[in-house]
């Protein structure tokens, strides 16, 4: 599934202008960020297309090391979970979560290969995207680095899977007891939409929920993209509508869903549908509708990011739906 993805301070898509908008986005700190971005390759180690395609082991020991990663065991398999915060301090407020979208495909002959955008991101970078973003929320920011990606361990092939999913709630967990976080906002794009929805259907401190770009009904999102659905076992696909009777149950969880009708990755009935369940199940949801970007009208990462912001103030649905609604793909906050 083609996504965009955090670099520095936004988003990387693949058609005409994807860093146009990202320029307006935090002002002068932006220019900081993509000054640092556009250091010599050597200047910093990116990430690797090898680790992403084959997947990595890293013990407990080591993982222990990096004091902003939490070793994980669930169903059989240790994962190591980093996660950037840009330095911001943490202990006793809420955070807003962020879950990338997906970065691996394949080529024209069926091979794995990374998104070309992932592979100009590095650590470095995420932390100071994070930082930016935190200042202009006035709230702390986590990229959380799904299995695979971003240097956790694990193998990024088993993304929106049973495996990926109680990893994930594991690790947020940990993350919590280690830097005494009170809750989190979380915010996903397009395969981080998954996560976004599962996590906040089976925690009690969540309080904005924003996805954007999702395969919420996996089901059709399967058949539409030819993907063989597994239901068994620990590498079974997760579809988000078994969590709508979780998430219809948490009447303080706020719930914002974006898409671009002209989506071509993931079929706007594919988030219609999960909308309709969770409405029949007495659960309100915002549903915006505005233009994404690239090619693929697809990317909504900073949309989406911006209007938790707006949620974790408690703006009501109708001062977000009237920014953010049926806008412009570049349509962002100077």
């Amino acid at each position: 599934m083609r996504i965009s993805h955090w670099v520095a301070f936004g988003s990387w898509s693949r058609g005409p202008g994807a860093w146009s908008g990202l320029r307006r986005m935090c002002g002068a700190a932006l220019a900081v960020g993509l000054l640092v971005a556009a250091r010599p390759a050597g200047a910093v180690e990116t990430f690797s297309a090898r680790d992403l395609i084959k997947g990595t082991t890293v013990t407990a020991a080591q993982c222990a090391r990096n004091s902003h990663a939490v070793f994980v065991s669930v169903l059989g398999e240790g994962v190591c979970i980093r996660y950037y915060t840009g330095g911001e301090a943490l202990s006793g407020r809420q955070a807003i979560v962020f879950f990338n979208g997906d970065v691996l495909e394949t080529d024209g002959h069926g091979n794995l290969v990374a998104e070309p955008g992932y592979l100009t991101g590095a650590p470095e970078f995420l932390d100071i995207g994070v930082r930016a973003w935190a200042r202009r929320f006035g709230v702390p920011v986590i990229f959380f680095a799904r299995m695979g990606m971003h240097g956790s361990s694990g193998w990024h092939g088993n993304r929106r899977t049973r495996l990926e999913i109680e990893v994930t709630r594991t690790a947020l967990d940990l993350i919590k007891a280690n830097e005494g976080v009170a809750g989190f906002h979380v915010v996903g794009q397009s395969g981080g939409g998954i996560l976004a929805a599962a996590v906040a259907a089976s925690r009690d401190d969540v309080g904005c929920a924003v996805i954007a770009s999702a395969p919420l009904d996996f089901a059709l999102f399967a058949k539409t993209a030819g993907i063989t659905v597994r239901r068994d076992g620990k590498r079974a696909h997760w579809d988000p509508s078994g969590d709508v009777s979780a998430l219809a149950a948490k009447p303080d969880l706020r719930l914002i869903v974006m898409n671009d009708p002209a989506d071509t990755i993931v079929p706007p009935q594919a988030e219609a549908n999960f909308i309709d369940k969770l409405r029949a199940a007495g659960k309100p949801v915002l549903h915006i509708e505005t233009a994404a970007r690239g090619v693929e009208h697809h990317s909504l990462t900073e949309k989406a990011l911006f209007s938790a912001g707006l949620c974790t103030t408690g703006a009501p649905d109708a001062t977000i739906d009237s920014i953010y609604g049926h806008t412009g793909p570049d349509d962002l906050p100077k």
